[in-house]
């Protein structure tokens, strides 16, 4: 056998210990994961001590600013972990489980580089190097919340969920930053989580990755790593694993294969199990989330547009004084639909990462009601609550069940009589219009399926608990929701959450059985026990907010805006500062003071309200004729009256251009208002028993014709240097009486008031020039 022979049989040889060694270890790794995923049965003496752990949820996506609260949450339970272990004397590493919730269509996406980065450095870094951080991702996962998965030292998912495709998150136009690319390079080569080339193929379109089997094992390499590497190793085989121009993603299944994924679990049961702890510790301990800084706003009786606009002006005050357990307690059967999806919204809209919202519902909480309480991160319940569909709605669909024979709902509140009045059509217009903000943002929102929310106003819509035969998640759905899954075929169909003949109406065991409240209490101090409140502050709309709110509705915001215009008008025909003076300043300051407490009104529309009306004084007193400042100076009062009733400076939607619709009618319909009682005051005001002291009764018509034939061929060039005095308010303009004659006059400079000593210094024609005498 010559030497080229004897190489290749050596080569073929090598080949085959590497083929029966990658086949012994995958076997081996097999039987390990079986023996770590299943301890010892029955508590024998060789079975493992159950080790430490706690859970975090990680809400995906992540905006500005959401690592703040988590790396707080993470700190926590990181030295709670800590100091148990050392009590015990445990020399194991405790384990920290982080779970990212990131269910839906969207699994995750929309989280932002900079705050997922920043997150992600602090998990691999050596702050956390005392506890084992394990990433369990019950559903895909795709966008930049991938980075913080890969962070940590573990990861555990089912068999079908997706992970991967992180450049969803940046612009589809445009190539991926190097920055961005660098840093899943950096996490990835500090943790070996998962090979830096899958996080890299991950990440940036533009690369090749390939899996590459040599006498050293398994290698995943970038395309131009592979000739280094074929110059120092013997290459048995190798396949594209990411083409260039695609994005890797891969699933739970691959990733077991190619050695990232540690575990394949599918629930909660599972992961406790691959990991060797007890299942309680996957239950977050909400006293440890955070320093909670606690209200709760009490939502009773019928939810009104009035109602709605006075609970959101607690929420946001409350939460811009820095509270961050927001808790609801409703006591409620709905009301204007309309006006609790706007509420409902709000609540879905806040950070669950650094904003807890928990709805407590001691006794129902029907229709619209609902809606508000699913909207909340947690739902808390009394045993014997209720949560379920409105009685006018049930009403309504008793009454319109063409299509479903449904009887009386035996579940129906105690002394609720059906209302023939029931408008059926106004009803179901309002419930179509929910429907579609249900289905476009609300349910995305607040992490619930549609059809779950629908269900609480829509008496058609059942719901039935679908499982994913590959993850084993369950979720309360309808068929219709089912069917537009992207995986649908992966659902199968259970049991009806509620009776075919009746509606959904449930009590509060039947919710927490069916995953759909969080937990249920007694009573309101064992909430305050299970989230470790202290100091809970209570508040609810009261009577100087209801009596803000009035001020701030557009009837009597137009009535305070003419009253404000009206007295204005009345100073400027009045000497001196009087009533008119008064009650403008009072007019303007109530309407400014409701719409400031009522969140439109800011120190911008105040400014430019009062730089507005320097302005017009400037062109009537100082600078007449001009126009310039009179002009901008009505402008920027106009703006600023329409700015301080709204929430916005430009509509960008359907509501907001509503809501523009509605301050410039208010703005117009004051001036309206101010024109038609203007005409009324100048010719009525100087016969008033009271004003006709204070304000000149014009000269009757024939009189006008007289004195105006006079002005015109008027010449008062003899009444120069003559001393007279004011008869009247001289702004700049009024009447003097110089030289035994009553002259129209214009004061030079400065107003003067009325009997003041004048002297003229100008006269052209019937122009007469004053200024005060020395």
């Amino acid at each position: 056998m010559n030497k080229s022979n004897a190489l290749i049989a050596a080569r073929a040889f090598g080949r085959c210990l590497a083929l029966f060694a990658l086949i012994a270890v995958t076997l081996l790794g097999g039987v390990c994961q079986s023996q770590e995923a299943a301890p010892a049965a029955n508590g024998g003496a060789n079975a493992p001590q159950q080790g430490l752990a706690a859970m975090i949820e990680v809400k995906l996506p992540l905006g500005s600013g959401g690592e703040a609260p988590l790396k707080q949450m993470i700190t926590r339970a990181r030295d709670r972990l800590v100091a148990e272990s050392r009590q015990r004397g445990d020399g194991r590493r405790p384990i920290l489980v982080l779970r990212f919730d990131a269910p839906g269509e969207s699994a995750g996406a929309g989280s932002q580089f900079e705050t997922v980065l920043s997150l992600a450095r602090f998990l691999e870094s050596r702050e956390m190097a005392d506890v084992k951080t394990v990433a369990w991702l019950p559903d895909s996962l795709r966008g930049h919340g991938l980075l913080a998965a890969i962070a940590c030292e573990e990861i555990i998912m089912p068999a079908d969920a997706r992970i991967g495709d992180a450049a969803a998150d940046e612009p589809a136009d445009q190539a991926i930053s190097r920055t961005v690319v660098e840093a899943y390079r950096e996490i990835a080569d500090a943790k070996r989580t998962i090979p830096v080339a899958l996080a890299v193929g991950m990440t940036d379109p533009a690369v090749e990755v390939i899996q590459i089997e040599s006498d050293e094992g398994v290698r995943f390499l970038l395309r131009e790593e592979v000739e280094a590497f074929r110059g120092d190793n013997e290459i048995i085989s190798e396949r594209t694993l990411i083409s260039a121009g695609s994005i890797g993603e891969f699933t739970g299944r691959e990733g077991r294969q190619f050695g990232f994924v540690k575990y394949l679990a599918a629930d909660k049961a599972d992961v406790a199990k691959a990991l060797s702890i007890p299942i309680e510790s996957l239950e977050v301990d909400q006293s440890l989330i955070a320093d909670w800084k606690p209200v709760m706003i009490t939502v009773r009786g019928e939810i009104t547009p009035a109602a709605v606009s006075q609970l959101s002006t607690l929420l946001t005050t409350h939460l811009d004084s820095g509270a961050n357990w927001i808790g609801v307690r409703i006591d409620s059967v709905g009301g204007d639909l309309d006006a609790c999806l706007t509420f409902a919204n709000q609540l879905a809209e806040l950070d669950a990462n650094a904003i807890r919202t928990v709805a407590y519902v001691p006794v129902e909480a029907k229709g619209g009601a609902a809606i508000v309480a699913l909207a909340c991160d947690q739902l808390v319940m009394a045993p014997d609550a209720t949560i379920g569909i409105g009685p006018d709605l049930a009403e309504a669909g008793r009454q319109d069940n063409n299509n479903r024979n449904l009887p009386p709902n035996p579940r129906r509140r105690r002394g609720f009589q059906p209302r023939n009045e029931i408008d059926v059509e106004g009803l179901r217009a309002a419930v179509a219009s929910a429907e579609i903000s249900l289905r476009s943002s609300l349910a995305a929102k607040a992490n619930r399926s549609w059809s779950l929310l629908d269900a609480m106003i829509d008496p058609q819509v059942e719901l039935f608990q679908y499982r994913n035969k590959n993850t084993g998640v369950a979720r309360w759905m309808s068929a219709e929701e089912a069917g537009e899954l992207r995986d649908s075929a992966n659902w199968t169909q259970g049991p009806s959450l509620h009776a075919g003949n009746e509606l959904l109406s449930l009590r509060g065991t039947d919710a927490l059985d069916a995953g759909i409240a969080f937990q249920t209490v007694d009573n309101f101090e064992q909430l305050e026990r299970l989230y470790g409140l202290d100091n809970v502050q209570h508040v609810e709309p009261n009577w100087a907010m209801k009596l803000v709110h009035a001020l701030a509705s557009p009837g009597l915001a137009t009535f305070l805006l003419m009253l404000g215009l009206v007295g204005m008008y009345i100073e400027m025909k009045t000497p001196g500062v009087g009533v008119g003076g008064v009650v403008a300043a009072i007019a303007f300051l109530l309407f400014f003071w409701s719409k400031s407490l009522e969140g439109t009104a800011t120190s911008l529309e105040i400014v430019m309200f009062v730089g507005g009306i320097v302005l017009l004084l400037l062109e009537i007193f100082v600078v007449p004729g001009m126009g310039i400042f009179g002009l901008a100076g009505g402008l920027m009062v106009i703006f600023s009256l329409i700015l301080a009733s709204q929430t916005f400076t430009f509509p960008t939607s359907g509501a907001e251009m509503d809501e523009m619709r509605q301050s410039m009618g208010i703005v117009i319909g004051a001036g309206l208002g101010v024109i038609g009682l203007a005409v009324v005051l100048r010719r009525f005001l100087p016969k008033a028993p009271i004003f006709n002291r204070l304000v000149l009764e014009p000269p009757a018509p024939e009189e006008r014709i007289t004195l105006s034939h006079r002005e015109a061929i008027a010449d008062y060039s003899h009444l120069i240097g003559v001393v007279g005095e004011a008869m009247t308010d001289l702004r700049p303009g009024g009447r003097a009486l110089v030289g035994g004659q009553l002259v129209d006059v214009i004061a030079e400079g400065i107003p003067l008031d009325r009997g003041t000593r004048v002297v003229v210094v100008e006269a052209h024609a019937n122009r007469v020039l004053v200024r005060a005498a020395t």
